[in-house]
């Protein structure tokens, strides 16, 4: 007699799970406020918000003295600012070279990048929240010591624009830090180029009509004031194509395909 065995099947092998994408948002937020260079960021954007308080508290007009035009002041640094995190955030991985352990445990390349740009629009968001609590404590202590105006009241187009236009800009930022790769070379490209462009227009008279639809920054103006038209809005599209689409897409290609070492 032959004695015949069963042969079993083998379980079929899985692949592990992906790491979650909260998981990931979290450790890029981490990672752009845990650092030196985020900490003193940080540290220079609430200096720079406590002096422009002040400087409306002490100096300005009683009428001044309100929510929303001490909220727009204590916002003003972290326009200027916070960008550069955006960039730090994107360059970080090559400049500190951290890239090998960060795709080995997410291959997903563009999903890394996803992570960064909504941890970097989360810290945006979260420091307009920060700016509209600073303003409200300094309207009640001008209301209180400095017979301040203390009104309540807020235009919600003027702050819903001043918020669109904080997280375009963290947004640029974080844009030309993936399109360059390197965090000096990108920040002085975002701070250059669009200069640059506006001084060109200005001299170029042929150019002062496509501006209106290429300049990023004159597209924010109406928007920060809470007075745009269909026009306006238009040319804020077509800007932000220009200054944060084209270059997104030249650095999620370039992070894409650049090796790892």
């Amino acid at each position: 007699m032959t004695a015949t065995t069963a042969t079993r099947p083998s379980p079929a092998r899985t692949a592990p799970p992906g790491v979650p994408f909260t998981r990931l948002a979290l450790v890029e937020l981490c990672k752009q406020v845990d650092t030196r260079a985020g900490v003193w960021l940080l540290a220079v954007i609430v200096l720079l918000n406590a002096g422009l308080i002040a400087l409306v508290l002490f100096t300005g007009e009683p009428q001044m003295r309100t929510w929303q035009e001490l909220t727009m002041a204590s916002s003003l640094a972290q326009m200027l600012l916070l960008p550069l995190i955006g960039i730090m955030a994107a360059t970080g991985e090559w400049s500190q070279r951290t890239a090998l352990t960060t795709f080995t445990l997410e291959p997903r390349r563009t999903r890394v990048n996803a992570a960064k740009m909504v941890s970097a629009l989360g810290l945006g968001l979260a420091v307009m929240v920060a700016a509209l609590l600073a303003g409200a404590l300094f309207n009640v202590v001008g209301m209180v010591a400095l017979d301040g105006d203390g009104s309540w009241a807020l235009e919600w187009s003027v702050l819903g624009g001043m918020l669109l236009a904080l997280l375009l800009l963290v947004a640029q930022g974080l844009a030309f830090g993936l399109a360059l790769l390197s965090t000096p070379v990108a920040i002085v490209a975002y701070l250059a180029l669009p200069t640059l462009w506006t001084v060109l227009t200005m001299l170029v008279s042929a150019l002062q009509r496509p501006a209106e639809w290429l300049s990023l920054d004159s597209a924010m103006g109406p928007l920060m004031e809470g007075q745009m038209t269909a026009t306006t809005w238009g040319q804020l599209a077509t800007s932000s194509l220009v200054w944060i689409g084209v270059p997104l897409a030249v650095g999620l290609w370039r992070t894409a395909r650049r090796d790892v070492s």
